[in-house]
């Protein structure tokens, strides 16, 4: 009897030890099942459905609603110098490319430009030129040298009706303008603009009318400092021995400026 009542007694003692150590095991078990962290669903993006272009997708096109570009536009494209109702005064140095392949001729001149808007501007033109001979025509005059030595050839001189100066009153459009970084240290508006007018050229046979169109390129590199570079088309009549002759070249000049 009295075996019996200790082998119960151990039965439930070592019943009590177990249960205890499977007690623990099984609660961090659960806490770890219960603090491990939910993985996040994966997202499949379809790039050939969710960005098929902005009139596809209804998120892109509110953000760029939002972005107003109309608005963003004006502000990048805001003129740094005024010009409403200005004047801007000017020299110039050029050259004339074509023409008569007898010169090589070059010009000095001055300019006014009055703006009555940033579109528009009117200006006067005075080209002061001075020519010499091309090596065509320094070939030439050298065989008429020549002939002319020879007793009883008769030898013709070369033609030649140099331009002396030319007086312009232009119209200019600017249609297109930016602005220039110049290294992070400034930053200078340009602007590409349309030129044309008309006016009277000066020859050694007398004044001929002279018509010209072309394009420009206007840097304003401060309020009042201005640079401009053009290119333009000329064309008027000359006068030589065997009669009127039409005369087409281009005309490219350099010039530094100042607004008041």
């Amino acid at each position: 009897m009295k075996t019996l009542k200790l082998l119960t007694l151990s039965t439930v003692i070592l019943a009590s030890v177990t249960a205890l150590a499977a007690k623990p095991a099984s609660s961090g078990k659960a806490n770890a099942k219960a603090e491990a962290p939910k993985a996040a669903p994966v997202k499949t993006i379809d790039f050939a459905k969710d960005v098929d272009g902005l009139g596809g997708n209804d998120e892109l096109m509110d953000m760029a609603e939002k972005l107003h570009p109309e608005t963003k536009s004006r502000i990048v494209q805001e003129r740094i110098v005024d010009r409403h109702n200005r004047l801007e005064v000017g020299v110039t140095y050029g050259g004339v490319l074509g023409g008569t392949t007898y010169l090589q001729t070059q010009n000095l001149g001055a300019s006014l430009e009055f703006h009555f808007t940033p579109r528009f501007s009117i200006g006067a033109r005075y080209y002061d030129y001075s020519n010499s001979l091309s090596p065509e025509g320094s070939r030439a005059f050298a065989n008429y040298r020549e002939a002319s030595a020879i007793p009883g050839v008769y030898a013709s001189a070369p033609d030649i009706d140099s331009p002396r100066n030319s007086k312009l009153a232009v119209i200019s459009w600017y249609p297109i303008y930016g602005k220039i970084n110049f290294f992070d240290a400034a930053i200078a508006q340009f602007d590409i603009y349309l030129i044309g007018g008309g006016g009277q050229i000066e020859l050694e046979s007398g004044n001929a009318t002279l018509l010209t169109a072309g394009t420009g390129f206007g840097l304003w590199m401060t309020k009042h400092l201005t640079a401009r570079a053009e290119i333009r088309y000329q064309n008027y009549t000359d006068q030589i021995h065997t009669g009127p002759r039409n005369i087409s070249a281009m005309a490219a000049t350099l010039g530094l400026g100042w607004m008041l």
